[in-house]
């Protein structure tokens, strides 16, 4: 038994085995469905590159009335407790994307609920954007690490980061050629401990031991108590995980534990198996300059675990 302290895969069509026995696992949430472009990273001093750009001499641009969300960036670390039982080749994955666009007034997240609420089959949503070039590239500067993005059709991403080069519970600083004084953003922290521990397990004979109650089910977490939001997602396959029976989605504060209620377990058979996602939420208005508008900023750190109906 294992439990991650660094954690964060919507799962896409991936094999599973489980108690010796082959299954499949399909889409639950494909919350982030870009291609991935190569990247280099490099490190560099503390003070450098990234203390240059937050120390840029205000020269009357913040002065400027700013109107609008112009642009998304999202930074993400996701880790899934047993790879080998979803066929991934390895336990720990980052990605980054953005995209810019002229000034809109709905939100990038709108389809994250609301604290308190419960959502079966949550749909994630997209606004209508008008897309801006900001250069071919941009730059991401953390305290310790930097990497860039390349332009992928009309957005920045890229999955080329390792664990060892996320700078966490951090300020960044994102440039380009045309985003002179750029934007930053503050990045996710991780957890010390999570439960039930059970979901962690990382070894395919003894995955899927976590029981979910379908009177109800409390999970926990910490540290806990940050201004970011808490979202957990039960994903339910049938026993044999052939098939996705469905998905409930629950949003709560950072408190460091949040219940789903019965009523929305209780349809679900026993003996289903579940893929529970465990994730902090931050989300911020994040003014441009540039742009003339705020950057929406959203951090997730996710983990994946595994369980059953009971």
């Amino acid at each position: 038994m294992s439990m991650f302290k660094n954690i964060s895969v919507i799962f896409t069509v991936a094999t599973i085995v489980a108690c010796g026995m082959d299954t499949q696992i399909v889409n639950v949430v494909d919350k982030q469905n870009n291609d991935s472009g190569d990247v280099n990273i490099d490190t560099f001093e503390p003070g450098d590159t990234a203390t240059d750009q937050s120390d840029i001499e205000d020269s009357g641009s913040q002065n400027i009335e700013l109107e609008g969300i112009v642009g998304y960036a999202n930074y993400m670390l996701q880790q899934v407790a047993c790879p080998e039982c979803v066929g991934a080749a390895q336990g720990i994955s980052l990605s980054f994307s953005a995209e810019f666009h002229q000034p809109i007034t709905d939100t990038h997240t709108d389809w994250i609920p609301q604290p308190g609420e419960c959502v079966q089959n949550l749909p994630t949503t997209s606004p209508s954007i008008n897309p801006i070039d900001v250069g071919s590239y941009i730059n991401v500067f953390g305290p310790v690490h930097n990497f860039t993005a390349p332009k992928i059709g009309n957005s920045y991403q890229t999955t080329s980061i390792y664990e060892t080069q996320y700078d966490r519970d951090s300020t960044h600083v994102v440039t380009s050629d045309i985003l002179i004084e750029g934007f930053d953003f503050s990045s996710s922290r991780g957890f010390d401990y999570i439960e039930p521990v059970e979901m962690l397990y990382v070894d395919m004979s003894y995955a899927y031991q976590a029981p979910i109650y379908r009177s109800g089910a409390t999970f926990y977490w910490g540290p806990s108590g940050s201004d970011e939001k808490f979202m957990v997602i039960v994903a339910v396959y049938t026993s044999n995980g052939t098939s996705l029976i469905g998905y409930t989605t629950c949003v709560g504060e950072d408190i460091g534990y949040l219940t789903i209620p019965g009523t929305y377990l209780s349809p679900y058979p026993p003996g289903s198996l579940v893929a529970i996602h465990l994730s902090r939420q931050s989300v911020k208005l994040v003014p441009s300059y540039d742009l003339g508008g705020y950057i929406e900023t959203h951090m997730e750190w996710e983990v994946v675990g595994t369980g059953y109906i009971q």
